[in-house]
């Protein structure tokens, strides 16, 4: 009993510490954001009493959980905060610094707790106590005697300190130069939440795409058992034929009863299993798509469990520029836009590093000191905007400075003394920034000059499938722009085969599938080249730019082909097959190596046993751009067949994949192609005219390719306009509904072939001239 009580009370105390420790997390981010707007206006009481209610609070609960090293700095800020406010004055400068110091200390002593540590062993508490008690004392009464202190330099794990020299705080905004100046919106309100651990909410992601790769499994079975129904339906026929005229002939012959009995038997059992089969293929059709709904409601919805606002790592950098622009000498605001803009926890951690060097580069190297700042007429204070926006399924983050901008000529003259390259593009001088290694600082110092913080920018932001680029106007400023996917947690991918192993390719770099001829390539330079019309573009294989194990296929006459932009570069890559479009659940790759991780974001289940890895579509198209796409063994010719006149068609399809595809083949054809998504808008550029013919899918949002048909048909003018339904719905009753909609000809996605629908364009527009 004695034993189970002490463990029962172990439990209890690890879980008020755990709780404790996340309420800590949440007091901190307060008590920084109200430290920066008393600094900003140290008269300000309200903040005095918000900083006030904050030290009381986490007292209390530090007591509660047993801290008593957090419960005693609490105190000591709690007294400091109580005296200001009764006397009603202003906070000193110095002891803004020791409010900032205090809120250090409580993190720095957090983090220990967390490894397991005594929070009373923080150096950066101890100290925090030494000078506390020695104010308290009166032996640090005087501002003009105490010496120049320690600033910290706040970042997001507490256990970076810079040594520098205190500005006058006092009167900030008379300071020629002085401390961050920080304003943004108040941290967003949130509605009721309770805590999920991450690696439950990381299981059940886990289970989630068990359960769509399964789902996509069964989702292949209706056409099995279709397949099954219709062969019954064949033998019944068979039956019918053959057997009806044997059982009449027996009856005229005077067979057994019993004989005739068990044919009739046979028919009537033949005529049932017809029947149930039918059925059960129509029941597990249905079964399948409710199950896809319900998956993909289920998928949706524990994606929307992994969200968190940008707020989550925004609100620490106000408080992290104030320490490194109070470590410069510098004035600067800081303003945060779009912290109520949601994207996927890991995003978020993953960009919480790389912000946070964005800002720093922006103050070290954007903003300059005030003085010179003046004379360039500009205010003193410099000004660096943070903002988040969501555009589609991309997360876009920008962080601007109104500083000088890029010195490209200085770039380009470092890049010359150090021995590399120069481009001679200024957007590709600009990008060696990222580049390891490299700094414009010719010095390091403890906040820049070591060439890793851009560096570690793009890397992570690379890592996610994202890209980073810069922009600059001489002197008026610089903007870091990041797109990186809203969730890492699922994409819509195009599925590939390279040799025998499956890949995703995300929708969201790829601009357009095709299948190409031998003739289109060509080799310009030593570089392989995919000309399309008057175009041409880097071409290689996924295989080569993935490297072992996977190999290139035997040749064949045409090329499956998938093109990739990424921020203005193109890249074509020819794969084995082109399978399906799908959404697929992500999981990370665990210890596969810093190479794996740069070619790869990560594994996708997609059913019980069938695994493919999500290629890493930035890095493909960086790799391809470093290594030139030099391969001779590419280079082969073939003719394309050209209409005998410009004809204008429509392809109307909701997948990008499908979309693409069909017009890549069309337009390869010579054919003038424009595309719609769904029907509503294929009818609108329908009625403006100029179309020639028109290539649909059947299920679409909004309006079907069924509806389009009919709707097509009922309008004299465009009665006789030729109509083609490209679906995967290969059941008969389905082609009968399409046909009698007025569709001219039906072609299975099942059996598609770029032959068989521009022979079916070129019977139908010539019947049509």
């Amino acid at each position: 009993m004695t034993e189970r009580t002490t463990a029962d009370k172990g439990a209890l105390a690890a879980r008020l510490l755990a709780t404790f420790l996340d309420e800590l997390d949440e007091q901190l981010r307060a008590l920084d954001a109200d430290l920066l707007a008393l600094e900003r206006d140290p008269a300000d009481a309200e903040h005095l009493k918000s900083v006030f209610r904050i030290a009381h609070t986490l007292k209390g609960a530090s007591r509660a959980a047993g801290v008593n090293a957090i419960e005693e700095v609490c105190h000591e800020l709690e007294a400091m905060c109580a005296v200001a406010r009764d006397a009603g004055t202003p906070l000193a400068g110095s002891q803004i610094s020791l409010l900032f110091a205090g809120s250090d200390a409580l993190a720095d002593a957090g983090r220990m707790l967390r490894e397991g540590r005594d929070a009373r062993s923080s150096p950066v508490v101890v100290e925090l106590l030494q000078q506390l008690r020695r104010r308290a004392s009166g032996a640090d009464s005087s501002e003009r005697a105490r010496p120049a202190p320690i600033i910290p330099v706040h970042d997001p794990d507490h256990d970076r300190r810079l040594p520098g020299p205190e500005p006058d705080r006092r009167s900030p905004r008379s300071a020629v130069e002085g401390p961050a100046m920080i304003s943004g919106p108040s941290p967003v309100e949130r509605d009721d939440q309770i805590r999920v651990g991450a690696r439950q909410l990381d299981s059940l992601v886990t289970v989630a795409g068990e359960l769509l790769g399964m789902t996509g499994m069964i989702g292949d079975r209706p056409a099995a058992v279709e397949a099954l129904a219709e062969s019954i339906r064949g033998w019944r026929g068979e039956w019918e034929r053959t057997a009806g005229a044997y059982q009449r002939s027996l009856v005229r012959s005077g067979a057994s009863p019993t004989l005739i009995a068990a044919m009739a038997a046979v028919d009537s059992r033949l005529v049932h299993l017809d029947r149930q089969v039918g059925e059960l293929a129509r029941a597990i059709g249905e079964d399948a798509r409710s199950l896809g709904g319900t998956t993909s409601r289920l998928v949706e919805n524990v994606g929307r469990l992994r969200m968190r606002p940008f707020s989550d790592i925004a609100e620490k950098l106000p408080r992290a520029a104030r320490d490194v622009a109070a470590t410069l000498g510098k004035q600067v605001q800081v303003v945060v836009e779009g912290q109520e803009v949601e994207a996927d926890r890991t995003v978020l951690d993953t960009l919480r590093e790389p912000l946070l060097h964005l800002v720093r580069n922006a103050i070290d190297h954007g903003i300059g000191a005030s003085a010179d700042r003046i004379r360039r007429g500009k205010k003193a204070e410099g000004s660096i905007t943070v903002r988040a926006e969501l555009g589609g399924d991309r997360l876009r983050i920008t962080v601007s400075d109104d500083g000088a901008g890029l010195d490209v000529d200085s770039i380009r003259a470092l890049l010359k003394e150090r021995g590399r390259s120069v481009p001679a593009d200024d957007r590709d001088v600009a990008r060696t920034l990222f580049e390891s290694g490299f700094s414009t600082r010719r010095v390091a110092t403890n906040i820049s000059g070591r060439g890793v913080g851009l560096d570690i920018v793009r890397t992570a932001v690379e890592r996610l499938g994202g890209t980073v680029n810069v922009q600059w106007v001489a002197g008026a400023g610089t903007t870091f722009t990041i797109q990186v996917p809203v969730s890492v947690a699922t994409l819509r991918a195009l599925l590939v085969l390279a040799g025998r192993q499956m890949l995703a390719i995300p929708t969201t770099f790829l601009e357009r599938v095709m299948r190409v001829s031998r003739g289109q390539v060509r080799l310009v330079e030593g570089r392989t080249m995919l000309t399309i019309g008057s175009e041409a573009m880097p071409l290689t294989s996924l295989a080569r730019l993935l490297g072992p194990p996977l190999v290139d296929p035997p040749p064949e006459p045409d090329l499956n082909i998938i093109i990739l932009a990424v921020e203005g570069r193109r890249l074509a890559i020819a794969v084995d097959e082109m399978c399906e479009e799908r959404e697929i659940v992500v999981r990370p790759l665990e210890h596969a190596g810093d190479e794996a991780d740069l070619k790869y974001s990560g594994a996708a289940l997609l059913d019980g046993t069938r695994i493919a890895l999500v290629v890493n579509a930035n890095a493909l198209v960086s790799s391809a751009g470093r290594d030139g796409g030099r391969d001779a063994s590419m280079g082969f010719a073939i003719e394309t067949i050209a209409p005998p006149r410009e004809w204008h068609i429509l392809v109307v399809d909701d997948s990008i994949t499908t979309r693409t595809l069909e017009e890549s083949v069309l337009t390869a054809a010579g054919y003038r192609v424009t595309t719609a998504v769904n029907g509503v808008d294929a009818l609108r550029l329908v009625e403006e005219g100029g179309v020639d013919l028109v290539v649909s899918d059947v299920e679409m949002p909004r309006l079907d390719g069924l509806g389009l048909t009919e709707r097509i048909r009922a309008t004299a003018a465009h009665a006789k306009l030729p109509v083609i339904l490209v679906t995967s719905l290969d059941k008969p009753e389905a082609r009968a509904r399409g046909l009698e909609a007025g569709a001219d000809a039906y072609i299975m996605k099942s059996s598609f072939d770029q032959d068989t629908l521009l022979g079916i364009v070129r019977q139908l527009l010539g019947d049509a001239a």
